[in-house]
């Protein structure tokens, strides 16, 4: 799924509120729970159900509030425009006037392009010609599936595209090269038969461990870029490939919750 760019008109900002959808944490799981922004993949020109209401069920399975967010596509904006989306969502969440009971930790995940934007939050990226009043809004924790982290190692053409040619904004847009000792602690990981998703996972991970900033890496050897949870559910065109052993990020990724603090033990 495509969008042809003959037409488009690029706005500078995003507008309007953010576009949210709420999945609560599953009734079984009663009190405070922590929440997850959900910031699907879709190469910044779609939203992929699969990596955003497919993660979202997960999430809300495992006692987690989940937001999925439809943060502006490149089709017809420009960056910051998803950064000034995702960081308002963040706002919002934690300013719960959702309604539902949020505890002390709200996370990101994302995916591909989903990834790569919360790996922009996830390190506090302001670019130079922003103007903000105080400090952007960060999450407490960070999970990304193969997620650009330095559009460097990525080829001129999609880079080209994702910025609208103003490549001079490649570093700055680049989430590895922003890492500091505030970014959150990190769950990350890919495949190896994954040409983007296996370099850009070992340049964050090693940039995190840099800094000292906590990270978890898993490299699967099986599946191509875009699987979202491999479990073999489609939402739409996607999702529909199922690879047992990488599936089971998802059961690695609820021990590495457990174990940093940020999930109840149930």
């Amino acid at each position: 799924m495509t969008t042809d760019m003959t037409d488009a008109v690029r706005r500078e900002h995003a507008t309007g509120e953010p576009d949210i959808t709420t999945y609560p944490a599953h009734e079984s799981f009663p009190g405070p729970r922590p929440a997850v922004l959900v910031l699907p993949g879709g190469g910044y020109r779609f939203h992929a159900e699969h990596e955003g209401e497919g993660y979202a069920r997960w999430l809300s399975g495992i006692g987690l509030h989940a937001f999925v967010l439809r943060y502006p596509l490149m089709t017809g904006h420009r960056f910051p425009a998803p950064m000034e989306s995702g960081r308002a969502a963040l706002d919002w969440i934690r300013a719960g006037g959702h309604g539902l009971d949020v505890g002390a930790s709200v996370g990101v995940i994302g995916s591909s392009a989903g990834g790569h934007l919360a790996g922009l939050l996830a390190t506090g990226t302001v670019l130079r010609s922003e103007q903000l009043a105080g400090p952007p809004p960060r999450p407490d924790f960070a999970i990304l599936a193969y997620s650009p982290a330095d559009l460097h190692l990525l080829p001129d053409e999609p880079v080209q595209w994702i910025l609208d040619g103003r490549m001079d904004l490649r570093g700055e847009l680049s989430p590895a090269r922003n890492i500091d000792a505030a970014t959150c602690p990190t769950f990350l990981w890919a495949t190896a038969e994954d040409p983007p998703g296996f370099p850009n996972a070992l340049a964050y991970a090693s940039a995190l461990f840099d800094a000292g900033v906590p990270v978890e890496l898993h490299i699967y050897p099986r599946g191509r870029h875009g699987l979202g949870l491999a479990n073999g559910v489609a939402y739409g065109e996607h999702g529909d490939i199922h690879i047992p052993h990488t599936a089971r990020w998802a059961e690695a990724c609820r021990a590495w919750l457990t174990a940093e603090g940020f999930l109840p033990e149930s």
